[in-house]
């Protein structure tokens, strides 16, 4: 996904942002957080590609729980600040025309119907994680 989602950012909205000076800051914030997820990614993939002693099982836990606490408030803030902002400074028919050329890459990339192949993908790896149903992760009793 870091060569889709994020991609898409970098090229097609982070530079739209900045062009019309807006949340620059924030922009600059998210994309160093993608470099630094691309850098956690390769050293996760690097430790789960092997066995691992009790020391590197650690050092894996610990890049997970890294990733993990930077993607959640990152993509909460693309979702509630950045991409609500993006209708602000595209005209409606430049963002429809952003949302067919998002489409023809995902179709290059993944494949015809490739996305939901991919969710297809992600629902067989969570259900062999044990985390696809999520109703176990609602807190009991605390209501």
């Amino acid at each position: 996904m870091e060569n889709y989602h994020e991609k898409l950012e970098e090229d097609y909205l982070f530079p739209r942002f900045e062009k019309a000076g807006k949340l620059v800051d924030l922009v600059k914030v998210l994309l160093a957080q993608h470099h630094a997820g691309r850098g956690l990614t390769t050293q996760i993939l690097a430790l789960s590609s092997k066995a691992l002693n009790l020391e590197e099982k650690g050092r894996l836990r610990v890049r997970l729980r890294n990733f993990c606490r930077m993607s959640r408030p990152h993509k909460a803030r693309e979702d509630t600040v950045l991409f609500t902002a993006f209708h602000k400074i595209v005209s409606a028919n430049e963002f429809d025309a952003l949302g067919e050329r998002f489409e023809d890459k995902e179709e290059k990339i993944f494949g015809e119907g490739g996305f939901d192949k991919i969710v297809d993908e992600v629902a067989v790896i969570e259900k062999g994680l044990g985390v696809f149903d999520l109703s176990q992760f609602t807190p009991k009793g605390q209501v």
